[in-house]
């Protein structure tokens, strides 16, 4: 059976996530909604045996592969064997080390690393990916290079891609649409959440575009030419995240991302 186009990060329900009984669980609630396919790093209190054991009793599957940078390098085999495991073909690192991104010196050694660690896991046919937030687009001085400029300037695509985060492509000042063509042929899976602009509430200054995060086809975000992007890129899985549900219950705010991407026409 051909991979789940619709993943879940479960970062989305983290507070149902806290002991193995409850991340056992919350799989099997996350599957009833009709995900299949979920992408996870290494579960606390789990072994990755154990963890594939009860994915496979539920009938799931990994998209990718997550963890820290600082982590995969000190136990690439790890790291590798558990991607054999779970039939995985790339890793994830969520950002890069906070002590990096303070300036373009940070960005260059974090950036060595990444090609380093890369360049490991290429022997294995395993590529690092590398998840945006907004702090990549800061810019240094006037008219100056921006962290993401860095970034794919200097990331070697033959180890290294990139899993976009729609939302923050947003919030960072990016054009969506134009990240992701400019992705091509270095980005085979996608992070995708909403970018709402939030009602205001507590003052009255029109200028002001309070932000949110939001289910996908909740917020302002055009879906219909994202998906039509990526699949005409073939990118094909789509990895649903939120950050914040807000006084959405968490499950409910995933289920509703599901079911727009489905009449949005992937498949489960």
């Amino acid at each position: 059976m051909a991979k789940a186009e619709i993943s879940l990060q479960p970062y989305s329900i983290r507070e149902y996530l806290k002991t193995p009984e409850q991340w056992k669980d919350s799989m099997r609630k996350v599957r009833e909604i009709g995900y299949r396919s979920v992408q996870i790093g290494r579960v606390a209190g789990l072994t990755p045996q154990e963890t594939k054991d009860h994915l496979d009793s539920l009938g799931m599957e990994l998209s990718t592969y997550c963890g820290d940078l600082f982590s995969i390098r000190d136990d690439i085999d790890g790291f590798i064997k558990e991607c054999k495991l779970f039939d995985v073909d790339e890793i994830m690192i969520g950002t890069m080390p906070a002590e990096f991104r303070v300036d373009r010196e940070g960005y260059e050694k974090a950036i060595a690393l990444m090609n380093e660690v890369g360049k490991q896991l290429s022997q294995a046919g395993i590529y690092l990916a590398y998840h945006n937030h907004a702090q990549e687009f800061r810019r240094w001085g006037l008219n100056g290079v921006r962290g993401i400029d860095l970034l794919f300037d200097e990331l070697n695509p033959d180890y290294v891609h990139f899993m976009l985060d729609t939302h923050w492509v947003q919030s960072g000042g990016g054009d969506v649409i134009e990240y992701i063509k400019k992705c091509k042929g270095r980005m085979q899976y996608i992070h995708v959440k909403d970018y709402r602009i939030a009602p205001i509430n507590y003052h009255t200054w029109f200028g002001a575009t309070p932000k949110e995060f939001a289910e996908i086809g909740e917020g302002n975000l055009p879906w219909p030419e994202i998906i039509e992007t990526c699949k005409a890129q073939g990118i094909n899985i789509f990895i649903v995240e939120q950050d914040n549900t807000y006084l959405r219950n968490a499950f409910d705010a995933v289920e509703i991302s599901f079911n727009n991407l489905v009449k949005y026409g992937l498949k489960a």
